[in-house]
């Protein structure tokens, strides 16, 4: 999927309401004999199970014959070096939410990135029709390789960039050790069960509607939630996970005009949003929030808002009127829209 903006270029509900129920009767004191229960101690959090065998240890072996030891750790995310300005954050993970695997390592000018998603067909399928995929991919340049691998039911995508793996122009090994990869996973292939989220397709005017953002900012605001080009990751996060991309100008479109905040989403992403770093903060109505600055440099404020991650993203929008749209999704959410005034 082509970029939205330059890398780095700012980047995030079910309407509810209860009737009021009995009044609660008065409980007895409990006897000073009985001891206290103590609260229940919540569940972890856990990171959704992949549907085949292979993990982000059997590539990092592998990658590490290819182009030797990386000069970061191997991190169980997509890369941010060099790729589409809306994947910091949420996107990072699109691919285990749908029961794949994303592992990278490395920086420039050395690094890589491998992808694992299975129902390979459906995948493939939705991206063809959308001009994102055109058959098994094999190819090295001076920079290095790149790959588009199926093996049974499962789609194997790999972005290599070292100068010396894409010297000899022969994609010919690295592609034989990635696509063993690929077929050890679909040899491994189980059911898995993601989970639910309300946010699952969800239209941007859900989270925040262009007046509720003029509001807070002041000035015309418009949604842009199209945008050009399409690809495998394009199709996993939109089509697969159902996630979301809303970006909110002062008129322009993805390439022009004063962006104001962009909003990502990863549906039962709360998992991914306890590995995020930055520092906590109260934002009303969220179970948890952080502030911090993104791979880019923007400035990101994180919410976990039930089972799901939600990410604002912006580079000139002041933080503590991010912190009030925060509060603005959060109520919208989890209790709708306020009526206009």
């Amino acid at each position: 999927m082509r970029s939205l903006l330059a890398l780095g270029a700012v980047a995030v509900l079910a309407l509810s309401g209860c009737a009021p129920g009995p009044e609660p009767k008065p409980k007895p004191s409990a006897s000073p004999s009985t001891p206290e229960t103590p609260p229940p101690t919540p569940e972890p959090v856990e990171a959704p199970e992949a549907a085949f065998d292979v993990t982000c240890e059997d590539l990092a072996t592998t990658m590490a014959t290819l182009v030797g030891e990386p000069s970061t750790p191997v991190e169980p995310v997509m890369s941010t070096v060099s790729t589409m300005s809306w994947l910091p954050g949420p996107g990072q993970y699109m691919f285990q939410r749908s029961g794949g695997l994303a592992c990278s390592a490395g920086e420039e000018p050395s690094y890589w990135e491998v992808t694992m998603i299975p129902d390979a067909q459906g995948v493939i399928d939705g991206a063809a029709e959308r001009n994102g995929f055109w058959g098994e991919q094999a190819d090295c340049n001076e920079s290095g390789c790149s790959f588009e691998i199926v093996e049974g039911d499962v789609l194997l995508s790999a972005r290599i960039v070292d100068a010396g793996l894409g010297a000899s122009l022969d994609p010919g090994p690295p592609g034989d050790a990635l696509r063993g990869l690929a077929a050890a996973a679909a040899s491994t292939l189980h059911d898995v069960v993601s989970v639910d989220s309300a946010i699952v397709g969800a239209e941007c005017e859900r989270f925040l509607t262009a007046q509720e953002l003029a509001d807070s900012v002041g000035g015309e605001t418009r949604i842009v939630s199209e945008f050009g080009g399409w690809g495998i990751p394009a199709e996993v996060y939109h089509v697969v996970n159902g996630s979301k991309i809303c970006l909110y100008t002062d008129g322009g479109d993805e390439y022009s005009g004063v962006h104001h905040l962009t909003i990502t989403t990863l549906p039962g992403g709360a998992w991914a949003f306890e590995r995020t770093p930055g520092e906590a903060i109260d934002v009303e109505g969220a179970d948890e929030a952080r502030l911090s600055t993104d791979a880019s440099g923007a400035t990101a404020l994180d919410l976990r808002v039930g089972p799901d991650w939600i990410r604002l993203t912006t580079r000139v929008t002041e933080a503590a009127t991010m912190t009030g749209v925060a509060e603005k999704i959060v109520r919208n959410l989890t209790k709708g829209h306020t009526a206009p005034q």
